[in-house]
């Protein structure tokens, strides 16, 4: 899985002060669960009352509808023998944790019970997820890492799932199958405190799906109650992080069951408006409530409909294989959202060989403190290729721009997403033109990316929008490429890079790419650049390690760009850019990840040959998407 779709987080404990945030936002926190002091969970902790009421008739009919769809394409198929696997990672220096086998045995159970309930809230009748037993018990496949300890962290999985791929070659199938991987990377230090510095994040599709997440000698469900004995954790995020033992296993095991979420391929979702008075969405933030009202913590944690709608069509929940990993060969062939009384309504119409049988709207607030962990979802059924879906009462605050992903969910468990920004006035009217224009651009991105032959057609449509008309010519020079210009031939005071003739280039991943990111039948993660949501027409693809070679012939006197890894890339990628002029180093970043970027103004005067290189800032290139963004030589 190199640069396949992912959805992803952070260790569960960073999101304390992010959850804390949002939940008092959205008013979904009591006072009791939302500590003054983010460092510590158990400050003026009180029990709290649980909902006891989570019937969901809504939720429970469309479920129930959905599932009908999703078992008709897939009766009378051969059922398959699908399972999770479970991995135990101990590094070259390491030993297993006490007991753990029995404990991951309990753990796994665990969790796979909570998925088992949450769809049974629906009237979904499954015996949980299926689990690799051998004699009645749990087989865990343990994994000696090639390193020490101290060699690994929570960037690292990437390494250590190709350290795992090889180990268990020939017995798991890593690219076609689901694992959740716990690691033996915690220790005790000498005044007490567990220490973590383990990869902790989840990606998956239908496909195929991995999970990385953390063990401890007191990771335990039998200890759920444990209120009354107290530790200490330093993390990445927490150097001192005081908690009960009781809520450390709320915090792990639902990170636990968080991350598996995304290996199944769920993203975020903190529920719908609806569903606020169940509690906690895993997928939200729920992985800090998991469990919780066995202790008496804060509100519990359910699963939330869209996260259940999507596993209906999982591999894992179907015990099915059909159409899993066959092209879609589906379009959404039209779309309209329109307004009324501050609502959105979404209208469209999907088509293909493979049915989808619901869409699902995500919308979560633009900034910089809260990410799609916040993400409210309005999930709707397909009915005969087509579907509506009403966005009301997004959030009660000030916001006034957002995020809009719009997912269409496969009866084979495939998924497709297309992403907007919806804007509302002060008066609170939604930007409906903006959205318009936003489908505009994005099926024809998608013809492009597809190589359809309406193509042409669409990117040559009247745009409502500047943006859309600017994304619209990046699209048409895709598909008809302009002559690269000789920069010695060039009188104007200033030219892109990315326009005019190199000597030498290649990349990393893919083909050389001017002014667009790379893509091709089987890889399709957009074809515009991006940084942190900005757009840039101008910019040279260069997926690490990367080199072009331009003949400055010291004409030029600066050089200047905006580098970065290009807005989608998974959490483990990561880029160093480094300007050469005559051999002689000019410039290197620092080792960016995607949300970051930096800002290049170098001084080439007398140069000759000006060289650009990326290459992954930790020993490999999995999803380094590095752009050189508008660079640019000024005389």
């Amino acid at each position: 899985m190199h640069d396949g779709p992912a959805c992803l987080c952070y260790h569960q404990s960073s999101l304390v002060k992010l959850n804390t945030f949002f939940f008092a936002v959205l008013g979904l926190l009591i006072a009791s669960a939302c500590p003054a002091d983010p460092h510590n969970p158990a400050a003026g902790s009180n029990p709290v009352a649980v909902a006891v009421n989570n019937a969901d008739p809504a939720g429970r009919a469309l479920l129930q509808a959905a599932e009908g769809l999703v078992a008709a394409y897939h009766a009378g198929h051969a059922p398959a023998t699908n399972v999770l696997r479970v991995v135990y990672f101990v590094p070259q220096d390491g030993t297993p944790f006490p007991d753990y086998a029995a404990r991951l045995d309990r753990i796994v159970q665990d969790v796979s019970g909570f998925y088992r309930d949450g769809l049974e809230r629906f009237g979904i009748a499954t015996a949980g997820l299926p689990l690799e037993t051998k004699d009645g018990q749990l087989v865990v496949h343990l994994v000696h890492g090639k390193l020490p300890a101290s060699e690994y962290d929570y960037q690292s999985g990437g390494r250590t799932a190709q350290e795992i791929r090889e180990a268990l070659a020939g017995q798991v199938d890593v690219e076609r199958e689901f694992l959740l991987v716990f690691y033996a990377l915690e220790h005790q230090a000498s005044d007490g405190r567990y220490v973590f510095n383990t990869p902790y994040n989840g990606s998956g599709t239908a496909r195929a799906g991995i999970a990385h997440v953390a063990d401890c000698e007191l990771l335990d469900p039998r200890r759920l109650e444990e209120t009354n004995q107290e530790m200490v954790i330093t993390e990445h995020y927490y150097p001192h992080l005081k908690l009960s033992v009781a809520q450390f296993n709320s915090m792990y095991l639902g990170g636990v069951a968080h991350e598996l979420g995304h290996a199944l391929g769920l993203p975020h979702d903190n529920g719908g408006m609806a569903e606020k008075p169940f509690g906690v969405s895993l997928m939200g933030g729920g992985n800090l409530t998991y469990r919780e009202e066995l202790w008496g913590g804060g509100p519990p944690t359910y699963l939330g409909r869209a996260s259940a709608l999507q596993l209906l069509s999982q591999p894992l929940i179907t015990g099915s294989n059909r159409g899993r990993g066959d092209e879609l060969q589906s379009d959404l062939a039209s779309l309209e959202f329109t307004a009324s009384n501050g609502a959105v309504r979404i209208q469209g119409v999907v088509t293909g060989a493979i049915p989808a049988y619901a869409v699902v709207a995500h919308a979560w607030p633009v900034s910089d403190v809260i990410d799609d962990h916040a993400a409210r979802t309005f999930p709707g059924l397909v009915t005969n290729g087509t579907f509506t879906l009403d966005l009301a009462a997004i959030y009660p605050t000030n916001w006034l721009n957002f995020h809009l992903n719009l997912t269409r969910l496969y009866v084979n468990g495939a998924t497709e997403t297309e992403r907007f920004a919806l804007a509302y006035a002060t008066s609170g009217v939604p930007d409906v033109t903006g959205l318009n224009a936003e489908w505009i651009v994005n099926r024809a991105e998608a013809a492009v990316m597809h190589g359809r032959a309406d193509a042409r057609t669409l990117v040559a449509v009247t745009a409502p929008t500047p943006e859309a008309a600017r994304n619209l010519r990046v699209l048409r020079e895709v598909l008809d490429p302009p002559a690269a210009v000789v920069l010695r031939a060039v009188t104007a005071d200033s030219a892109y890079l990315s326009d005019v003739v190199w000597t030498d280039a290649q990349v990393g991943w893919g083909h050389l790419a001017r002014n667009y990111f790379w893509f091709d039948t089987n890889i399709q993660n957009g074809v515009f650049l991006t940084l942190g949501g900005q757009f840039f027409a101008k910019g040279l693809y260069a997926h690490s390690p990367a080199r072009f070679v331009f003949p400055m012939d010291r004409q030029w006197k600066t050089f200047t760009a905006i580098v970065g890894i290009r807005d989608g890339a998974n959490i483990q990628g990561s880029a160093i850019f480094t300007v050469r002029g005559d051999g002689r180093e000019l410039y290197r970043s620092r080792m960016l990840r995607v949300g970051e970027r930096a800002e290049v103004k170098v001084d080439i005067s007398g140069v000759k040959e000006l060289e650009l290189l990326t290459q992954g800032g930790e020993g490999h290139n999995h999803n380094s998407w590095a752009i050189w963004a508008e660079p640019r030589v000024q005389r």
